[in-house]
């Protein structure tokens, strides 16, 4: 298994509690994909936002997070200190995985953590819109939520 972002025990505990549907292993690295995906996909528009305002930095303005999206952030808020996730294990691989030539303000490093998990708690809960009855997330749920979140993030 590659390696996950949030480690598979707590991750799936998050999922449990914030989207009501059990995890597995295979799909969660299925999920780390789509995060990753979608990761790059926001700080991709941010550069690009950047960029128009000939912004020497990214900034969390820049950042097209949507009124739901911030909505979910507080949601995971709320669970990370729960489960005891390192933030600083976070932010280094998800500094890695950012596209771009401009660096980030310090309050969107600060915020990685709470941007990723959320793009994980979103996959969920579209998951979980789709199929109200589902206990466990399968491969397909994935593939669904991913062409949601294709079209609106």
């Amino acid at each position: 298994m590659a390696e996950m972002i949030i480690p598979y025990p707590q991750l799936k505990k998050i999922m449990k509690t914030t989207c009501e549907i059990d995890l597995y292993k295979t799909e969660a690295e299925d999920i780390m994909d789509v995060v990753e995906k979608k990761l790059a996909d926001l700080f991709e528009v941010a550069h690009r936002n950047a960029k128009e305002e000939n912004a020497k930095i990214i900034k969390m303005r820049h950042i097209p997070l949507t009124k739901g999206f911030l909505n979910s952030m507080e949601l995971f808020r709320s669970v990370i200190e729960e489960e005891n996730i390192v933030a600083e294990t976070i932010k280094k691989y998800v500094m890695k995985k950012i596209p771009g030539d401009l660096p980030l303000d310090d309050i969107v490093v600060d915020n990685l953590p709470l941007i990723t998990g959320t793009i994980f708690i979103v996959v969920g809960r579209v998951i979980k819109a789709l199929h109200e009855d589902i206990e466990r997330i399968r491969k397909e749920h994935i593939e669904e939520a991913k062409k949601v979140l294709d079209y609106t993030l």
